[in-house]
């Protein structure tokens, strides 16, 4: 059987919470089994991944309407003129 070694560098830190944030931490910490370090750690990973989706979606959407085919009946006739290339 294959060994997989697996080795995280992990950087400890001091982090402040709300109290209500805490007691809800801890309370899905509890439910979940899983400590409040990992419930951090996988949120922060979400939001950072959520934001970079943003930005590529909005660097999409700003380049819509930059470019032009030339060909004025493009949107009715695509199939004539792309052809076989899709």
């Amino acid at each position: 059987m294959a060994l997989l070694l697996y080795e995280a560098i992990m950087i400890r830190i001091q982090i402040q919470f709300e109290q209500k944030t805490y007691e809800a931490l801890k309370t899905k910490s509890q439910a979940t089994g899983k400590s409040i370090s990992e419930l951090v750690r996988r949120s922060l990973d979400r939001s950072i991944t959520d934001r970079e989706i943003d930005q590529k979606w909005a660097r999409a959407l700003s380049s819509m309407g930059k470019f032009s085919s030339g060909l004025n009946n493009f949107a009715e006739k695509h199939d004539d003129h792309l052809g076989d290339r899709w």
